[in-house]
C-alpha cells in the first residue's frame, strides 16, 4: 500500500499554490454569452463561448436552486465539521466547487469550514495540478491531501479525520456504475461507512458547461485543447470527435488561439488540432478520449 498521509501544510498540490503561475482558462469567460474575443492569445474570429438559450439558463437556474436546497439539506443533517468535498479539476468538480462554495458564500459560511478532499497520482496532468492549485488558492480552501485510491483515501481520512460522515462528490447519473445512485447514499459495504452526496446526479453535459460559461468559472486549460473527460497521462488523450480535420474546420486564424496548446510542435494552423470541449455535439461521446485499461 503507498503511503497515504493527510497535510495541509507543505504539500506537492499546496507548495504550488505560492511558487506556480495560475494557469487557468478563463481570459474570455468574462461576458456570459460572449461569441468572440481578441483578448490575449485570442485570434478575434473563434467561437470561445456558446451562446446560451434562455431556457437553458433558466434550466441552470433550476439546476443551481436545487443544489443550494440540497446544501441546505445536508446541513440539517450533519453539521460543517462532519462534511468534505472531493475534488479532481475535472469539470464536475469544479461545478461543485462553485456552487458550494457560492453556497457557503450565501450562508456566511467561512470556505476554510468544508475541506477538500484531493488525491495525488504521479500520473497526473501538470494542468491538472496547476488548476487544483489554483482553485485552493483562489476559493480559500483548506486542502486535505493523500496519496492512493479514492478508497485508500477514505479508509485513512477516516483514521485522521474520524469526525467526518459525508463527501460531497461530482458524480453525474451518465458517469459509469452511476446510473443508480441516489442523492444521498451510504458507501458500499467494502468501503469505509460513508455518506456520499451528489447534488449533481440530474446534470448533463451540457449543463456542467453551461453553468460554466454564465458562471465565468475558471477551468483546466486541458478543456481547451478537446478533452472532455480527463483521468490521467496514460489513459486520456483529446476527444477524437473534436479534432479539427479539415481547413473549412479551422477558425482560420494563424497564430496560438484558445483551442490551442501552445507547445512548439503544434502546427501553424488550427487545421488538425481540436475543438474546445463544450462543442462536443453528442453527450454520449464524452469519454471517447479515455483509452481502455490494459
Amino acid at each position: 500500500m503507498p503511503s497515504v498521509a493527510a497535510t495541509t501544510t507543505a504539500t506537492s498540490i499546496a507548495a504550488q499554490i505560492a511558487d506556480n503561475p495560475v494557469k487557468i482558462a478563463h481570459k474570455c469567460l468574462h461576458l456570459p454569452g460572449r461569441t468572440m474575443s481578441s483578448d490575449v492569445n485570442g485570434c478575434g474570429h473563434c467561437p470561445v463561448v456558446p451562446i446560451i438559450s434562455d431556457p437553458d439558463r433558466r434550466r441552470i437556474q433550476v439546476l443551481q436552486d436545487t443544489a443550494f436546497s440540497f446544501f441546505t439539506e445536508t446541513l440539517h443533517r450533519y453539521g460543517v465539521e462532519e462534511l468534505i468535498f472531493c475534488f479532481n479539476g475535472g469539470k464536475d468538480c469544479t461545478v461543485l466547487l462553485d456552487l458550494l462554495m457560492s453556497y457557503l458564500r450565501q450562508e456566511c459560511i467561512s470556505s476554510q469550514e468544508i475541506p477538500m478532499l484531493y488525491i495525488k497520482s504521479g500520473d497526473s496532468f501538470p494542468e491538472i495540478d496547476d488548476f487544483v492549485a489554483s482553485c485552493i488558492r483562489n476559493y480559500r480552501v483548506r486542502l486535505v491531501e493523500y496519496d492512493g485510491s479514492l478508497k485508500e483515501a477514505l479508509t485513512h481520512m477516516q483514521e485522521d479525520m474520524p469526525k467526518i460522515k459525508a463527501v460531497f462528490v461530482g458524480s453525474r447519473n451518465t458517469d459509469p456504475y452511476c446510473q443508480n445512485l441516489a442523492p444521498m447514499q451510504p458507501t458500499d459495504s467494502d468501503w469505509p461507512p460513508m455518506m456520499r452526496l451528489n447534488p449533481l446526479l440530474e446534470w448533463t453535459y451540457h449543463d456542467v458547461w453551461h453553468y460554466i460559461h454564465i458562471n465565468s468559472v475558471p477551468y483546466c486549460s486541458l478543456y481547451d485543447r478537446g478533452y472532455t473527460s480527463i483521468g490521467n497521462r496514460s489513459n486520456t488523450v483529446p476527444n477524437p470527435h473534436l479534432r479539427r480535420t479539415t481547413a473549412a474546420d479551422s477558425c482560420g486564424c494563424s497564430g496560438v488561439c484558445n483551442s490551442i496548446p501552445a507547445t512548439t510542435s503544434q502546427p501553424s494552423t488550427t487545421t488538425g488540432s481540436y475543438r474546445p470541449a463544450w462543442e462536443l455535439a453528442d453527450p454520449k461521446q464524452e469519454r471517447a478520449g479515455r483509452l481502455p485499461r490494459k
